[in-house]
């Protein structure tokens, strides 16, 4: 169970607020992949469309490996030598495809979604991920967490297209919000919030049962 210490703040609902911003309000940060819930159903089907459906067990034992890097995935498995550019540029028009036809599935909610519900009206809430922003969005989305969310002021690969762990991405959100505090299952989000000097709570991937107090120095 998520315990809160700090109930005061406030939302923003697709970039407007909600609730009268407070000057004690606390800003959390929630990495999406592996925080929140698994986006790799997303990621396999946009692959398995580029590559055709040709190589799905190849695919599988990648990922099996510890190889979550969709675009060394498609390099492996498809023998082609593109750009990234050229290669995200593809993968967001399938993502956009599928997600026109309704064939994108459906993705699993992690136990911190319904704290996130439970406490909408008390913290800020924005998203940090190193995925596409229609990704994001499409995730949030199937959470029913969107509206909950300051999307304006979140930071994704259209916003920033430095990676988490150089912590420029994180420097960018505490210009505007100094009080920020990031929750991630991710060492190297946690790495790049010691470069950007903000505090952390790294979790387990779908965990269910910790006390969070807000904590006002890093800690894992």
């Amino acid at each position: 169970m998520i315990q809160s210490m700090v109930p005061c703040g406030s939302v923003e609902e697709r970039g407007y607020s909600i609730v009268p911003p407070s000057l004690f309000m606390k800003t959390i940060i929630f990495d999406i992949d592996g925080t929140l819930t698994d986006m790799w159903p997303i990621e396999k089907s946009v692959l398995l469309r580029m590559t055709k459906g040709k190589y799905e067990v190849e695919i599988n034992a990648l990922k099996a490996l510890g190889l979550s890097d969709t675009y060394e995935i498609f390099l492996k498995v498809s023998g082609q030598k593109i750009t990234k550019e050229k290669y995200f540029s593809t993968y967001n028009k399938v993502f956009d495809a599928l997600s026109k036809r309704k064939e994108l599935p459906k993705l699993s909610k992690y136990p911190i979604v319904d704290w996130i519900i439970s406490n909408w009206n008390k913290y800020r809430f924005l998203y940090a991920t190193g995925g596409q922003k229609k990704e994001a969005m499409y995730a949030l989305g199937c959470l029913c967490v969107i509206e909950y969310f300051d999307t304006r002021n979140s930071i994704d690969k259209n916003r920033c297209r430095f990676s988490k762990k150089t912590g420029i991405p994180f420097r960018k959100i505490k210009l505007n919000f100094p009080d920020c505090l990031l929750i991630t299952d991710s060492q190297s989000d946690c790495n790049g919030a010691i470069a950007a000097g903000i505090r952390f709570l790294k979790v387990k991937p779908g965990q269910s049962n910790f006390r969070f107090k807000c904590p006002m120095a890093h800690s894992e």
